[in-house]
């Protein structure tokens, strides 16, 4: 039986990340024309992917995003706001010119392909957010405040951009090959926390958005999921 995501077209920013790369393939799978913005990292070459190499940092590159993708495939049927700058600065290092910089990612260029993507009539939005949104953690505030802010972007956009559907995925760890290894503090903290005691892994995280912007959620616009291996409802004292 063909997937109801054949044919259609799903934009995802930061796809050549440990996410987005999962995301990418996953669609690509469900037979979905897949365009991807990428900027430092490439993604290999394959049938029905599209890509293009842009930096948030130019100016409108919400802009460029958009308009290309349209001129090359014609239509966007799904936007996944998949990019973000997860820098560690300490809230008493932090700048506001280094601040701006990581609302810029985090909050900015998603606010402007989501008021860009009604316009084109994209059918359903999701934006990639974090628990850290919710749960403070050292070294992480203004990368949680600005998922905190995407959080409420969603909500609002949910009301005011019908009938395209805004929705969001809070995630908690995602593993990716050599984790273990390369953060055993972190890995082992989360791990002791973690309702589930274990980390997520991409593949997981693209299956939940495709259940997020189906048919099968079709009654559902301006509301986060928590994906945290139940983290969140656990007392942190």
């Amino acid at each position: 039986m063909a997937s109801e995501f054949e044919d259609k077209v799903v934009l995802i920013t930061g796809a050549s990340g440990t996410i987005g790369t999962a995301l990418t393939q996953h669609f690509l799978d469900l037979g979905a024309i897949v365009y991807a913005q990428i900027n430092t990292s490439d993604l290999e070459a394959k049938r029905n992917l599209h890509m293009i190499r842009v930096d948030f940092k130019h100016e409108n590159a919400a802009a460029k995003i958009i308009e290309s993708a349209i001129a090359v495939v014609g239509k966007i049927d799904f936007l996944i706001n998949n990019a973000a700058n997860q820098v560690v600065l300490p809230l008493d290092q932090s700048t506001a010119a280094a601040a701006d910089e990581i609302f810029h990612t985090n909050v900015s260029i998603p606010a402007e392909l989501i008021a860009l993507a009604s316009k084109a009539k994209v059918q359903a939005c999701l934006n990639i957010s974090s628990i850290e949104a919710n749960i403070a953690r050292p070294g992480h505030s203004i990368y949680g405040a600005s998922k905190a802010a995407l959080d409420s972007l969603t909500r609002s956009a949910g009301q005011e951009l019908f009938p395209m559907r805004t929705l969001g995925l809070r995630l908690g760890l995602v593993g990716k090959a050599g984790i273990d290894e390369a953060w055993p503090e972190g890995v082992n903290a989360w791990k002791s926390s973690s309702v589930l005691s274990r980390y997520a892994n991409a593949t997981e995280v693209a299956r939940v958005a495709e259940f997020l912007l189906s048919c099968a959620n079709a009654w559902a616009t301006g509301t986060t999921y928590d994906f945290d291996g139940g983290i969140a409802t656990k007392a942190n004292w």
